[in-house]
């Protein structure tokens, strides 16, 4: 018996039907909900990191993508390579996962040395976007699409 979808690599998984792969893998992982004092303790830092843009903002892009990968984790979402981890929020999040992408290839280009004090804005947008997603989520919800 060959490997499953969840065991292939993501560059293997894209000809064909992309979506129904990911949703194969998707099934595979136990993503849970984070319990409330997760979320609140989980607002509380985000707060901080939102509240410290305004005076280092390099510093609170790089925080925001910590904290983001640290809900993903905790959550259940593996934590591969960073093109496998958006697929796999895409199948739960497809109408935020763009903004992942954005604001991510936003944070490569500072650790880059390219930092543009409104990219830098634009993506904690988008961060943010994925975090309130990321901490919504209830088990009564589910898969994005099916209630």
């Amino acid at each position: 018996m060959g490997p499953k979808p969840a065991d292939l690599p993501p560059s293997v998984c894209l000809p064909g039907n992309p979506g129904r792969h990911r949703r194969k893998r998707r099934e595979q992982l136990e993503i849970r909900p984070l319990a409330p004092e997760e979320r609140e303790r989980y607002r509380q830092e985000w707060q901080n990191v939102q509240a410290r843009f305004v005076d280092a903002p390099e510093t609170a892009l790089r925080e925001s993508d910590l904290l983001v990968t640290r809900v993903m984790r905790d959550r259940g979402y593996p934590m591969e390579e960073f093109d496998q981890r958006a697929a796999d929020v895409s199948v739960d999040h497809p109408e935020v996962v763009e903004n992942y992408r954005a604001a991510h290839a936003v944070y490569e280009r500072l650790e880059a040395g390219d930092s543009d004090t409104e990219a830098l804005r634009q993506a904690m947008v988008h961060y943010r976007a994925l975090f309130q997603e990321l901490l919504e989520t209830s088990p009564e919800r589910g898969v994005a699409g099916q209630a």
